[in-house]
């Protein structure tokens, strides 16, 4: 059953009221403030409770047409390491190969 609010003209409070298919009024919906029977049906906000990841959302509605996404956060490299692996493991990889270098070598580090 659809939920269908409802304006009060007298004092302005928005009733809502669950509606049946074959359910209708002569007179206006009763306000549940004030009880005046001058009620006028409004455009309200609905919601759904679909839950779908992000992804199968966006092929969903890339199936519709050609539309443009705009992505959340990704890193200017796109998913994983960044072309060139992580630049944190090269710096070790080069401290322990200057490590190395100057035990073979003897001399101590600066």
């Amino acid at each position: 059953m659809p939920i269908y609010e409802y304006r009060c003209s007298k004092c302005g409070f928005v009733s809502e009221y669950f509606v049946k298919l074959d359910d209708w009024h002569l007179l206006g919906r009763k306000c549940k403030k004030c009880g005046s029977r001058k009620t006028k049906k409004i455009v309200s906000a609905f919601s759904s409770s679909v839950e779908r990841t992000y992804t199968e959302t966006l092929n969903e509605l890339k199936q519709m047409g050609n539309v443009q996404f705009v992505p959340r956060y990704t890193p200017p490299w796109g998913e994983g390491p960044p072309p060139g692996g992580c630049p944190y493991e090269k710096l070790e990889q080069e401290e322990k190969k200057k490590a190395e270098d100057q035990k073979k070598d003897g001399s101590t580090p600066p």
